[in-house]
Parts: C-alpha cells; sequence; structure tokens
C-alpha cells in the first residue's frame, strides 16, 4: 500500500495506492477504505492497482489521521498526518459595487452559485489521463487559503489559486474532461468548468476569451481560453480552482502527485 505524501496541510489532497493479487479467490472488485468520516472511491489503473485521490478540506483539524482499508478479508491501516498550518489575511479594495451588491447582482449571483453547486456535485466515470498539468506557464500570484477582508468590510477564502498573466496569456485544460460549464458569471467573468470524472472538476475564471463550448469533449493541454479579468477582479489574472467531492482543494498538491 502506497500512501504520497505522508504529511499533508489543511486543503491538500493525497494519493492512496494499493495492489491486489488477483490470484487470491478473496480478491474484491475493489477495497474499502474512509478519511475523515467519508468513504475513498478508487478506479483501477492498468497495472492492477487501485488508486485514489483524497481531498483534505481546509477545515480539517491538525493531527495524526488512520485510515483503515479493507481488501477482501484483508485489513490495513494506513497513517496521513494533517499538519497545521496559518493561512495569511491579505486585505484588497475592489469597487463598493463588487462587494456590497444591488438586489439584482445579488440575486443573480445566488441563481450562479446554485448552477455550480449543481454541476459541481455530479460523480461521472473518470476520463482523466494520469498527472495533472498547470494551466499557465506564469507564476503565482495568489496562494490557496489566503483569507481575503474586502474594502475592510466583508471576509472570504481564497478556495483556488491566481496565476499572473496579460490579457490574453493562454490557459490549457490540466487534463482531460468534458467541458461542464462555459458561462459569463457575476464574480468569476468568463469562467470553464471542466468535469474529469469521479466528483473532479478543473475551474478556470477571468477569462477575457472562450476557446471551448459547453459539452466539448478537451484533452490535457487543449487551449480553452485566454487571460483576462472579466467578472470580480482588480486586474488580469487566472483563478484557477479544483474540486473534488464537493471538496475545494489546494491545485498545487494535485500537480506534486504521479499518477
Amino acid at each position: 500500500m502506497e500512501l504520497a505524501p505522508k504529511e499533508v496541510f489543511p486543503g491538500d489532497l493525497f494519493l492512496l495506492k494499493i495492489k491486489i493479487d488477483r490470484s487470491s479467490p478473496d480478491s474484491p472488485d475493489s477495497p474499502n477504505a474512509e478519511f475523515a468520516g467519508k468513504m475513498i472511491d478508487f478506479y483501477q489503473d492498468a497495472a492492477d492497482h487501485f488508486i485514489a485521490l483524497v481531498p483534505v478540506d481546509i477545515d480539517t483539524s491538525p493531527k495524526k489521521y488512520n485510515i483503515k482499508v479493507k481488501s477482501g478479508k484483508n485489513e490495513k491501516i494506513a497513517h496521513i498526518r494533517v499538519k497545521p498550518y496559518k493561512f495569511p489575511t491579505k486585505k484588497i479594495t475592489l469597487p463598493e459595487e463588487q462587494v456590497v451588491l444591488s438586489a439584482g447582482d445579488l440575486e443573480r449571483s445566488k441563481r450562479e452559485a446554485e448552477l455550480l453547486e449543481s454541476i459541481l456535485s455530479r460523480n461521472t466515470e473518470r476520463v482523466w489521463n494520469r498527472s495533472f498539468i498547470k494551466p499557465t506557464d506564469t507564476a503565482l500570484s495568489e496562494m490557496f487559503g489566503v483569507k481575503r477582508i474586502m474594502n475592510e468590510k466583508h471576509n472570504s477564502v481564497h478556495r483556488g489559486v491566481d496565476y499572473k498573466g496579460r490579457t490574453g496569456t493562454p490557459v490549457k485544460a490540466v487534463n482531460s474532461g468534458t467541458v461542464a460549464l462555459k458561462e459569463d458569471l457575476f464574480f468569476g467573468g468568463n469562467t470553464v468548468v471542466i468535469d474529469h470524472g469521479m466528483g473532479l472538476f478543473s475551474i478556470y475564471m477571468h477569462l477575457s476569451e472562450f476557446h471551448v463550448s459547453a459539452g466539448e469533449t478537451v484533452s490535457k493541454g487543449q487551449l480553452i481560453g485566454l487571460v483576462g479579468m472579466t467578472g470580480r477582479a482588480s486586474g488580469p489574472h487566472l483563478h484557477f480552482g479544483i474540486k473534488l467531492q464537493g471538496v475545494n482543494v489546494n491545485p498545487e498538491s494535485l500537480f506534486k502527485l504521479e499518477l
């Protein structure tokens, strides 16, 4: 049984890989495992491994967790340590109408939040191909988990990462999938959501242009749009997020995994 990495921060994800002896008559179709009260979903690779990507919610308490893995009559215990981490705080100044919303903008934002929730709660067949790549070749301008205080009034947690980029910088699909959403949203501006299967989604916001259509099948590295500053943005950049089984996770932890 392989666990990588063995230590994570809140908001990260980790890899659990199990090799099952198919010669055993007690070999099950898939192992059973649980982390922090949630069942773990496995998929099978060509080498007869069962693999799971496991999200760690940003609010997970730092401590050592046991992961009980059952495979037929066999049972093993894996250990994952969630390390303490103090996420930084950042003050942001935005146009007042983007912070204190009008009745119309508030209604629109609620509608769009419900639309996103309905999409991001789907669980389809896995279509991603091995490891994930970054959506741009530019550096990060803001990390995952930063607490934002907007206009000294409203607080929010940054549940993705921001990449630097001039308007027109290419944005690529981080892996294979289906375009589940292509829409102009109040907060995200021109937004693309790609469904990679098994409850794993990548989210691309503030685009200046779309280069895909809703329902389109995309491949890893395909151009899906261009960096912009549409929606609630103070300058051109790409807000990029990963959501796995309903949990917002740090994309940087996904890019480090060898799948």
